[in-house]
């Protein structure tokens, strides 16, 4: 497995989910038994930026791999960053996979403290 590039496009304040499918270099799908993934979003990379924007859950299904971000999680990024998908096996060693931009579109709609609270109130009477 090398690591391959993968761009990705997030609005802000939704929620993101995306699936990875891990492939051998022969095309075949990768047996994921016994690894974990771990995938993080930075405005660079790790050593020059130590600051985490984002961390995925990341859930391994052998070969597949999905990804997913809460809206909660999103709502503070915009501009560009950069992330990328590690592997860890059962020996502990350690393979990034997948790495890229990540590109985020400011939201337009937003839920104001007033529009929550007359909400709030209305499904209350």
């Amino acid at each position: 497995m090398g690591v391959s590039t993968a761009d990705l496009s997030l609005y802000q304040g939704d929620d993101y989910a995306a699936t990875v499918s891990v492939a051998l270099a022969t095309g075949s799908p990768a047996d994921l038994t016994g690894y974990t993934a771990a995938s993080q979003i930075r405005r660079g990379v790790a050593d020059a930026e130590p600051e985490v924007a984002a961390e995925f859950t990341c859930v391994v299904a052998s070969p597949l791999i999905m990804l997913s971000l809460t809206h909660d999680q999103t709502e503070p990024l915009n501009g560009q960053y950069m992330w990328d998908l590690q592997l860890t096996g059962a020996s502990g060693a350690i393979t990034t996979i997948l790495r890229g931009k990540v590109i985020v579109t400011a939201q337009v709609t937003r839920v104001t403290a007033a529009v929550t609270a007359q909400v709030t109130l209305g499904v209350a009477a």
